[in-house]
């Protein structure tokens, strides 16, 4: 009895807070570390959960330990200009291998149906796309960063189509420039320019305390 009151006790108070973000847009921003952590489950359950009570989610998603490991194991070194990658066109394909594989990883994930969870047998929607135009930094106190790109622009209307039919909207951190080129991003700027453009209520960051996930630069894939 005592655990049946305590959990309506919780709902009560967190009643006032689902009400205020019901139809409001929350860019929830995770590093590729998060994806492979064991506590990502939960994660998926929670976030499952806000968009059936009406919040409308916009996951970005980084990929750097991923990446890390791959270059690893191909023999190839990391190249950084302070903390921002140099990406040369081998670490672009890397990429583009590391990236595609998480977003298939995270589309799986919201969709099985989250069996043994409080959202059993009512899978997630996730649309993901080319929602993102990039443009390329280009040479930065002398250095050439190749196929490392920033935010030009971004699909607002069509990502707001989805969410208004109550899918996840998934961003990757990669975008194509208006000339058909793909550029690598800083997965934290994605997400805050994501935040500005769609004008979420919130702007929610996973990290690791004491972690290369501590700023936006080092977060780069």
């Amino acid at each position: 009895m005592s655990d049946n009151n305590a959990s309506l006790n919780w709902f009560r108070h967190a009643a006032p807070y689902i009400n205020d973000l019901r139809g409001r847009t929350l860019v929830i921003a995770m590093p590729g570390d998060a994806l492979e952590h064991g506590n990502f489950r939960n994660l998926v359950h929670d976030l499952a959960l806000l968009a059936s009570l009406g919040v409308r989610l916009v996951v970005v998603h980084g990929a750097r330990a991923q990446v890390n490991r791959a270059l690893a194991e191909r023999g190839i070194e990391n190249q950084f200009h302070g903390n921002t990658r140099v990406t040369d066109r081998e670490t672009l394909e890397i990429t583009k291998a590391a990236v595609g594989k998480l977003r298939f990883d995270i589309e799986a994930a919201f969709s099985q149906g989250l069996p043994d969870s409080p959202m059993a047998r009512s899978a997630l929607k996730v649309i993901s796309g080319n929602f993102v135009t990039a443009r390329p930094i280009g040479v930065l106190d002398g250095v050439d960063l190749r196929w490392t790109g920033s935010v030009r622009r971004m699909e607002v209307d069509t990502i707001n189509r989805a969410l208004e039919q109550g899918a996840l909207v998934l961003l990757s951190p990669l975008g194509t420039s208006l000339t058909g080129e793909l550029f690598n991003l800083n997965y934290l700027d994605l997400a805050a320019e994501a935040a500005r453009a769609l004008q979420a209520e919130k702007l929610v960051l996973f990290r690791e305390p004491r972690s290369c996930w501590s700023t936006a630069r080092q977060c780069t894939n």
